[in-house]
């Protein structure tokens, strides 16, 4: 038995095999974008969290400020010029004009970054109290369309190369899981019980009902299954290499079992991306006119704030 390269390098030859001569080099950038911010990243986004917590807390505990006082209103001035400048993404995108605009990629980022900060002026002007009718159909409104947001967030990343990158194929990682999986076949050998595992999970996870129901749940308990399923094979990979010395991985049971989970991973994702593709297509359908009704509610919320 031949010994097998490291897991990095086998899984750096499989992506780079996996994707077509004429994607790889200059647009490799263009095509994948990482979204996993590095440890001190992390660490900033908790405390700045924590910090808006604390500073929200006091603002609706206090009386610092109201609405209508200067600083409150140029709070909601500034929020809801944020909430409006997101309909420059939709626009950019579908407007003939705005076609050489910049890279859309771009476009989307600064969407994302208005949709986060926008509302947050807009609920520190509220000083997180509603007074008003027409307020509470605007921030009911602009909660509306930060959930959507959210839940869009998740659903684009499963069908595109991460959040900024191009829109993925199921070819693309179908050949990718193809070489993932002769990788663990060879692989973990040593282990018959992982592999009946995985071979189960899978032929399991491509035969599932493509029901309305299947197609709304299947991805909450395709998710829990594979997460069981990796725990199992984990604990199996531990018992086994512990007492074993296999040259196929050098870091042990830790790389053996990232390899087990890399390998749910991609099935999963094999089998979900036309689930996750059709969920987008009815979140889409959604969520462009909760944007527009935010729009209208915004500009009906300032002109009557304005006259009453």
């Amino acid at each position: 038995m031949a010994i097998a390269e490291p897991l990095a390098q086998v899984r750096r030859r499989t992506t780079e095999t996996s994707r077509p001569a004429n994607e790889l080099g200059p647009q490799a950038d263009e095509d994948t974008t990482s979204d996993s911010p590095s440890l001190p990243g992390r660490l900033l986004v908790f405390t700045l969290v924590g910090l808006a917590m604390w500073v929200a807390y006091n603002v609706a505990t206090g009386k610092y400020y109201t609405p209508r006082s200067n600083f409150g209103f140029y709070l909601g001035v500034a929020g809801s010029v944020m909430l409006l400048a997101m309909l420059a993404y939709p626009l950019r995108k579908h407007a003939r004009f705005m076609q050489r605009w910049g890279a859309l990629k771009h476009w989307f980022r600064i969407h994302m970054i208005m949709g986060i900060v926008g509302p947050t002026l807009i609920l520190f002007h509220s000083t997180f109290h509603l007074r008003s009718l027409n307020a509470t159909i605007a921030l009911v409104s602009m909660l509306r369309v930060v959930i959507s947001g959210i839940i869009g967030r998740f659903v684009y990343t499963r069908i595109h190369h991460g959040l900024y990158g191009r829109r993925a194929t199921l070819k693309e990682i179908q050949e990718k899981f193809a070489g993932d999986s002769q990788d663990a076949q060879s692989r973990l050998h040593f282990a018959p019980r992982v592999e009946q595992w995985l071979e189960s999970f899978v032929r399991d996870s491509t035969q599932l009902d493509r029901s309305f129901t299947s197609h709304l749940f299947s991805p909450l308990t395709l998710g829990l299954r594979r997460h069981i399923l990796a725990f199992r094979c984990a604990r199996e990979l531990r018992r086994i290499l512990k007492t074993e010395r296999r040259p196929e991985f050098r870091e042990g049971a830790s790389e053996a079992i990232q390899l087990a989970s890399s390998y749910l991973r991609e099935s999963e994702r094999v089998a979900q991306f036309s689930t996750y593709e059709r969920l987008f297509s009815w979140w889409h359908v959604l969520h462009i006119p909760l944007i527009y009704i935010l729009a209208a509610c915004t500009i009906f919320h300032i002109v009557a704030a304005y006259m009453y």
